[in-house]
């Protein structure tokens, strides 16, 4: 386990950690502009490397800005760890600036960061820190974020001549020999018996199967079943432009992967926890479906399912294949052949349109590219129309928090420049998110990060606009804002940024491909209509009956 890159902001009751990490050539410390920022940024990273990653933080302010993302984290299953400072100890309960562990008098900052984490240590005396990390490591081990409150005393005091196991015995997920033989020969029968019959086989797969990286995995199994494939938006990057792909669930996804579901006699999941922006407009069809899960984490849909916890996922899925082959063989079937559906259509405007931009954006990705896509109606138009097979696809639906997928691209450019393998990083956002972490930008200038943030500006909360025409007809709009020119503000700002502002098709597809060839960061900012009506069913089911 290596951790190449830590994320934070520097303060009193921090700065001993940070002058450590400045000592370890192997290690890259990035000063983030925010702490929501700086905790995105290791969430992101973990997302992609499936590492434990670190965020380290000062006391007061500072812990509590970190508290959002931890709760992404936890909400999302991201092994996350949280190294946040805390007043010396000998002033613990005296009146000390930012005294976070003396409740109920002071802010109860160990009971904050419990609430969102799966566990919170706190550090009282040197001796302590090989135990408190050990902890964190098991947390992290069981895809959860960790946190170790440390005293500025103990940060500067002398370690122990311990040695410090990051990989304890202790919470590890279980491997493939967990799952008991006979139950994937029995879940093996079913579905071979139900692909034989009349029945059609669905796969659904989400954000653990995108994460352990199963794509082609879950691609043999449907094959030898002739199986359907649908993803939650947090598995889209499993999805390919081929025969047998049925598109993303949930509002935000495409009209063919529920009526996959809804043909299906059997639904395997594989790796997805059925949470709501998962299976939005889905519970009937799946109140009276089969269907077996497999994953670490159980469904979030109780009762529906039989959830069969492996945490070793792509052997899990191997094994099952392999069976499947066993039993189906010398019986040839032909793979469904499914064309995705998009909703709505094209709107009649002056700006360029989100599913444009997409499209243009999507067609000039090289292979392999990581894309980031925010909150809103931008997130809504990536995970949407945004072609398939570029790489890997992340947004974070746990809690929905605008600005996360500025940080956590930005800071997942930045590490991969740390691991010696510098890849472009593409984000997707929209103006109300960027005018929350946009500032970020200016950390990855600093560390020369190959990241390309695209910004569709409608000058507007155009998700909230939306809503406000279809749930409060007549009441005046408070999303709508003035121009702003973010193009010129960031040219005007960041010296050497390359920015271009594009508002037709014409400038679009050139602007696209140069971004994506050059170096370093760099911004594309295109206007888009506030009154575009995104890729959410049930708004667009509302316009077309209005």
């Amino acid at each position: 386990m290596s951790i190449t890159t830590v994320f934070g902001v520097h303060g009193a009751n921090i700065e001993d950690l940070f002058d450590a990490a400045v000592r370890v050539d192997e290690m890259t410390p990035v000063i983030a502009k925010h702490e929501f920022a700086a905790g995105a940024m290791a969430d992101g990273t973990a997302r992609i490397t499936g590492r434990p990653t670190v965020v380290m933080t000062t006391s007061g302010g500072g812990a509590m800005n970190v508290i959002p993302a931890l709760a992404e984290s936890y909400d999302s299953r991201v092994p996350v760890i949280a190294l946040i400072g805390t007043a010396p100890s000998s002033f613990v309960g005296r009146g000390a600036f930012q005294d976070m562990l003396s409740p109920p008098d002071t802010v109860d900052i160990a009971g904050v960061v419990g609430g969102v984490t799966g566990s919170c240590s706190v550090v009282t005396r040197p001796d302590d820190v090989p135990a408190a990390l050990a902890t964190a490591f098991a947390t992290t081990r069981r895809g959860l974020p960790a946190a170790v409150l440390l005293p500025k005393d103990v940060q500067s005091a002398q370690l122990p001549d311990v040695h410090v196991s990051i990989h304890p015995a202790i919470a590890s997920p279980p491997t493939t020999d967990d799952v008991p033989a006979a139950l994937l020969a029995a879940v093996a029968d079913e579905l071979c018996s139900t692909a034989e019959s009349v029945g059609d086989v669905v796969i659904w797969a989400g954000d653990e199967a995108s994460v352990a990286g199963i794509g082609s995995a879950i691609d043999r199994l449907a094959q030898a079943l002739s199986a359907v494939v649908v993803v939650a938006p947090g598995g889209r990057d499993i999805l390919r432009d081929a025969p047998g792909y049925a598109g993303v669930t949930g509002v935000m996804g495409h009209p063919s992967a529920h009526r996959a579901l809804a043909a299906a006699t059997v639904c395997l999941v594989i790796g997805c926890r059925m949470s709501m922006t998962d299976r939005a407009g889905l519970d009937d069809v799946l109140a009276d479906k089969r269907v077996v899960h497999l994953g670490f984490e159980p469904p979030r849909m109780p009762g529906t399912a039989d959830h069969i916890r492996c945490g070793a996922i792509e052997p899990t899925v191997d094994h099952l294949t392999s069976a499947v082959r066993e039993r189906m063989r010398g019986r040839p079937r032909r793979r469904t052949t499914m064309e995705i559906t998009h909703l709505g259509t094209r709107p009649p405007t002056t700006h360029l349109d989100m599913r444009t931009v997409i499209d243009e954006l999507g067609a000039a990705l090289p292979a392999g590219t990581t894309v980031f896509a925010d909150a809103g109606n931008a997130g809504a138009a990536a995970i949407h129309h945004l072609p398939f097979g570029h790489g890997r696809f992340v947004v974070a639906l746990g809690m929905g928090g605008m600005g996360y997928g500025v940080a956590a691209g930005i800071g997942n450019a930045i590490r991969s420049v740390a691991d010696a393998d510098p890849r472009r990083t593409v984000v997707i956002a929209g103006d109300g998110a960027f005018f929350m972490h946009g500032m970020e930008l200016h950390t990855a200038i600093e560390h020369d990060a190959p990241v390309t943030v695209v910004v569709l500006n409608n000058n507007a909360h155009a998700m909230c606009i939306t809503r406000e025409k279809r749930f409060f007809p007549g009441t005046p709009s408070i999303n709508r804002f003035r121009y702003t020119d973010v193009a010129a503000g960031l040219a005007a700002m960041f010296d050497g940024l390359t920015v271009v502002h594009v508002s037709d098709r014409d400038a679009l597809r050139p602007a696209v491909a140069d971004l994506l060839s050059r170096a370093g960061p760099n911004c594309l900012v295109v206007d888009v209509d506030p009154d575009e009506i995104p890729p959410f069913a049930p708004l667009l089911e509302r316009e077309d009956h209005s």
